[in-house]
């Protein structure tokens, strides 16, 4: 117990004894001044030495009532290195000394100092950061702080804080940005605007950079990109300009409350609010927007962190056009062919609110055409007139464009709007859109294409490309009218499709024959109607229209079923039989558009003749039958249509399988069957689907009263002839298809199929059957037909067979009775 309690008396002394010794020391101390304390403490030995090499020991002498963050000699060995890359001077030296005291419960976080050091005139500050693991003094960036190892080294003059690292310099306001992560940004958009050598240079500025992107999701993508190009560095360099005031504005230097600030672009400033807490910044906010780092400091000027974007209020600031949006797609060499041409002022600003949409390919997409002549048109023809969005835009539409190309002066090309449902892109002419439009001003819109717009084609490019019109194309070349079409302005070309012409049956092979030219030419012609006419531009009703072919009109008429074509021959506005409907509508070519209709239409200046009709290859036998007759004049050369005539034909093979020599050597009997193939009336009206060949009915004017064209059902109808009432001719419509022609009366005569036929300009025509009509006089002296003979054989064996079969029944009734084997009635 006694050595216990001797032990403590003892450990009481060496406590008081020690307490004294430093009570003592810190007497001393204090009674010293800072440059007393760092001279003679061997910590500080290699600042003393620098601060002797930089003659600044006057001013550590002169301190009077100041602050020193001192750096211990390890400071400098661990940074040997990076110490001697550059030369400590004499700025550097001084920034490490404050005017005041400061202890270290006064350094709180983002305290700003002021030192003795000045750059180019620019007072020095150090900003404090207080954290966890201690006290750091530095530059408020990126970079690597000094910490406070040792704190509150008081002296007579003031306090020394001893660090770990000697306090640099800050850079110049360019590498500074450029050394900080989150104002990296800016200092990448400064180079490409070109600036960074005027942040370098000035003297005591702020910047307010934005975190990452300086721009956000403020600026659309387009916009961003033009920006980025060397074209829009002006209007980038006014943007970050904007972000930039002409003086050093730290944060505990802004005012409490609202407060304004001039910006280097100069036209618009910036509106500052500050709430101060207890007499330190608590908030910041700039334009509005909340300032989250403060005082990232440099050697001319400070930066201070955005949370976000403080644009320009003023939409005309960045002053958004046509060829800053092209420029920000992609679209430069677009913009070059446009000035290049004598056309840029299309892209310039207008104040005449014209709206134009324009489509513009990438600079890898443009594919110019190989004609210069053209490249005016092509140019144009990239610009829509009109403002069309998205929602304005539906499949099928023509929208008008600036060139006028082939048309004339009057009228502009269009391009074809193609757009599936609203889940695909949609289409100008072959070229998609990509991505969305871009919106410039109230009165345009541009569309990124993913290729350059394609020139309409002139019509005889455009019709090949369809198999089903090569019968129209045929007739174009045929009659030389090729080029006629192709030179032609503002027109709109009806073309009749393959089966249409089929219809025509003679009349079609005949206007294909060499002499026919002039016709055919007639005929070509009358489907190009001057003007152009679009479907959806076409108002509702019927109009006569002027064609090529010397001014002979056509009608046109819009309903609710359609669009339909009427030449000449149609009975009545509804008679489809002659009327063309348009079954594919708006191809577009240079001159004009094209239209599909599925009936040939024929002027009524066409002059065909019977004659005409037989001259074709097929019913040359008939047509010297009648020549021979002297009937050709009277019923083939008139164009009276008053008095039509329908030839019943038989095709040359006919004359050839028939056996009619034994007629020829008779004159009457030859004018008979010649005038039982003449009917005197108007062509009958034959269904194309059911003929054995397609053919047209009701080309031309129809008849009245019994020259009308009469209808053919399935139990026939009779036809009178020129050879009298007595011989008329059947016409039927067969159940298996087609139609076959009988002689009246002639019960063993074989009917004659119709092959072919075709329409003249009186309202008769020309029917191609496969057998020659016999007169029922004449018929007896003709060789019988072979089924004639058949059943003559067939009945003579069947008459043969029942006279052999009652010839036995009769010899067994004689055998029986002979026998006595008759039986009785009533017997068993």
């Amino acid at each position: 117990m006694l050595h216990i309690r001797s032990a403590f008396m003892l450990l009481l002394l060496l406590l008081f004894y020690l307490t004294a010794c430093f009570a003592a020391a810190a007497g001393v101390l204090k009674d010293k001044s800072i440059w007393d304390i760092l001279t003679t403490d061997e910590r500080f030995s290699v600042f003393i030495a620098h601060i002797e090499e930089q003659n600044q020991t006057s001013a550590f002498k002169d301190v009077k009532a100041g602050t020193v963050f001192a750096p211990t000699n390890k400071a400098f060995y661990v940074y040997y290195d990076e110490l001697f890359k550059r030369k400590i001077t004499g700025e550097q030296i001084l920034n490490h000394i404050v005017p005041v005291a400061v202890l270290s419960n006064e350094l709180w976080d983002g305290r700003l100092l002021r030192t003795w050091a000045f750059v180019d005139q620019v007072p020095q500050v150090i900003k404090v950061t207080e954290t966890k693991s201690g006290i750091y003094v530095g530059t408020g960036g990126d970079q690597e702080q000094s910490w406070v190892s040792q704190a509150d080294i008081e002296a007579t003059n003031g306090v020394i804080h001893a660090i770990d690292k000697l306090i640099p310099l800050p850079s110049y306001i360019d590498a500074t940005l450029q050394a900080n992560k989150d104002t990296k940004d800016f200092y990448d958009k400064s180079v490409t605007a070109e600036i960074n050598d005027n942040l370098k240079y000035s003297c005591g500025i702020t910047v307010f950079a934005v975190q990452d992107d300086q721009f956000g999701d403020y600026l659309s993508p387009v916009e961003k990109r033009y920006l980025s190009q060397p074209e829009g560095k002006n209007d980038l360099a006014r943007i970050l300009k904007h972000q930039i005031a002409t003086k050093i504005y730290y944060s505990d230097e802004f005012p409490e409350g609202n407060s304004t600030i001039k910006t280097v672009e100069g036209t618009e400033d910036l509106d500052v609010y500050v709430e101060n807490n207890k007499g330190a910044p608590s908030a910041i906010q700039v334009n509005g927007v909340r300032v989250i780092r403060s005082d990232i400091l440099a050697a001319n000027g400070v930066v201070h962190v955005l949370e976000k974007p403080i644009l320009p209020k003023h939409k005309s600031f960045f002053g958004s056009s046509a060829r800053k949006s092209l420029i920000g797609m992609n679209c430069t060499r677009f913009i070059k062919l446009f000035d290049k041409h004598g056309l840029g002022a299309y892209l310039d600003d207008n104040e005449n609110d014209v709206t134009t949409t324009i489509l513009a390919p990438s600079n890898e997409d443009m594919l110019p055409p190989s004609s210069k002549k053209e490249i005016k048109s092509w140019l144009k023809y990239h610009l829509v007139h009109g403002r069309w969005d998205v929602n304005d835009l539906h499949d099928g539409q023509l929208l008008e464009t600036e060139t006028h190309q082939d048309l004339g002066e009057k009228s502009y090309q269009r391009i074809a709007v193609h757009r599936e449902d609203l889940t695909k892109p949609i289409h100008f002419g072959r070229s998609s859109v990509i991505g969305d439009p871009v919106y410039v001003g109230d009165n345009l819109i541009i569309y990124h294409i993913a290729e350059s717009l394609v020139l309409p084609r002139d019509p005889l490019s455009r019709l090949p490309v369809n198999l089903d019109l090569s019968t129209f194309v045929a007739t174009l070349y045929a009659s030389g009218q090729d080029s006629v079409i192709a030179k032609a302005h503002d027109i709109s070309l009806f073309a009749p499709t393959n089966e249409a012409f089929s219809r025509l049956g003679l009349l079609a092979r005949y206007l294909l024959q060499p002499e026919a030219k002039d016709k055919l030419t007639q005929v070509a012609n009358y489907h190009a109607v001057r003007g152009v006419f679009y479907t959806s531009e076409m108002k509702e009703g019927e109009h006569r229209e002027p064609t090529l072919s010397s001014g002979a009109e056509i009608n046109l008429n819009k309903t609710k079923e359609g669009i339909f074509v009427r030449g000449s021959g149609a009975a009545d506005g509804s008679d489809r039989t002659v009327i063309g409907k348009v079954i594919k509508s708006d191809m577009l070519t240079s001159n004009g558009v094209i239209h599909t209709i599925d009936r040939v239409q024929l002027p009524s200046t066409l002059e065909v003749t019977n004659k005409n009709l037989l001259s074709v290859e097929g019913t040359n036998s008939f047509l010297r039958l009648l020549e021979r007759c002297d009937l050709a004049k009277d019923v083939l050369e008139h164009l009276d249509p008053k008095k039509p005539y329908t030839i019943l034909a038989p095709s040359d093979r006919a004359f050839g399988k028939d056996g009619l020599s034994a007629l020829y050597d008779n004159r009457e009997s030859l004018m008979r069957v010649a005038k039982l193939h003449i009917l005197p009336v108007a062509l009958p009206l034959l269904d194309p689907g059911e003929a054995s060949s397609p053919s047209a009915y009701g080309t031309f004017t129809s008849q009245k009263q019994d020259k009308e064209h009469r209808g053919i059902g399935y139990t026939g109808t009779d036809f009178p002839t020129l050879l009298g009432e007595n011989n008329m001719v059947t016409i039927s419509r067969n159940v298996a298809g087609g139609y076959y022609v009988k002689v009246k009366g002639s019960i063993t005569q074989e009917s004659a199929d119709v092959i072919n036929y075709g329409r003249s300009t009186t309202g008769g025509g020309v029917i191609e059957i496969d057998r020659v009509l016999v007169p029922k006089r004449e018929y007896r002296h003709r060789g019988m037909a072979w089924w004639e003979i058949a059943l003559i054989v067939l009945g003579s064996i069947v008459g043969a067979v029942f006279l052999a079969f009652s010839l036995y029944l009769g010899w067994r009734w004689y055998q029986a009775r002979r026998d006595g084997r008759i039986q009785l009635q009533g017997q068993d």
